[in-house]
């Protein structure tokens, strides 16, 4: 069984432990109130929606393929080293320059953050007469086109394949359940946390969120809480499955959710039924 996600990976610098963020003052000199010395070197790592949770179900023992951009540059040559040892198989043009966010953080867990996203990610094309995947997630900003996910995702269903698509993150404006229409006829999975859906939705209760959701998709929904864990709503169904978090000492929360999307495809696709795939999801996360 095998999965093809496709997504955004970044490379993450990331200065930890600040006494204060910097200001930004009319002038452009180097000024106490612009400068700040970190008390450490930063940590240069692997993010990206796609990346983490191709990286996390390659962990879990799935064969993985991630279709994303990564630069011809000293950053894209790490990341790709870094997600080729977990197992992953890349389909990238190595075209531009790599994904960066760069992340000044204080010890209040203030942050901020410099972002530049690379190249658009285009769908997959599945090739005639090949294989398809057995699993399809689509996941992290910016998303293709929603015209260009639903013609993907209904040429990989006609083939066999799961398709799921997390919503997140939402940076500008949200889509509808309106504009999501065509996506959802070819959708079998559609992950969201709770800011998500009901930003999303126009609601401010996730009951609301659900139901407004189940007017329009049918299929397996499931919602990320952080903290509270996380809700399974069988497909036509408005109950939640409740499942509980895995109680740790968070010392960074984010890519949680990419490596809970991760190994939930993972596990589905080992044939784990839906309450054990969601546990394994939530001790990876």
């Amino acid at each position: 069984m095998s999965i093809a996600i496709v997504g955004c990976t970044v490379a993450d610098v990331v200065f930890r432990g600040l006494s204060r963020l910097p200001t930004w003052p009319r002038h452009t000199e180097f000024k106490d109130r612009n400068l700040v010395f970190p008390p450490e070197p930063p940590l240069v790592t692997m993010g990206g929606n796609g990346a983490n949770a191709a990286y996390a179900a390659a962990c879990s023992g799935a064969e993985v393929t991630l279709h994303t951009q990564l630069g011809a540059d000293p950053l894209g040559t790490a990341l790709s080293h870094w997600l080729a040892r977990a197992g992953c198989r890349l389909k990238a043009d190595g075209k531009g320059a790599s994904a960066v966010n760069v992340t000044a953080a204080n010890r209040s867990h203030q942050r901020a953050t410099l972002f530049y996203p690379g190249r658009p990610i285009a769908m997959p094309r599945l090739a005639p007469g090949r294989p398809a995947p057995s699993h399809l997630l689509v996941c992290g900003w910016p998303h293709p086109p929603l015209a260009r996910i639903a013609a993907g995702m209904r040429g990989a269903r006609r083939r066999g394949t799961f398709t799921a698509l997390d919503a997140g993150p939402i940076l500008g404006r949200p889509w509808t359940l309106a504009s999501l229409r065509g996506v959802f006829s070819a959708l079998d999975l559609f992950l969201a946390n709770e800011y998500e859906i009901r930003r999303i939705t126009g609601s401010s209760t996730l009951a609301n969120s659900v139901r407004r959701v189940r007017r329009e998709f049918s299929g397996h929904l499931v919602i990320k809480c952080g903290a509270k864990g996380s809700r399974w709503f069988a497909p036509g169904s408005t109950k939640a499955h409740r499942v509980p978090p895995v109680r740790v000492r968070a010392l960074n929360t984010v890519g949680a959710g990419d490596c809970f999307n991760g190994a939930l495809l993972a596990a589905l696709a080992r044939g784990l039924g839906w309450p054990a795939a969601l546990r394994r999801a939530a001790a990876t996360a």
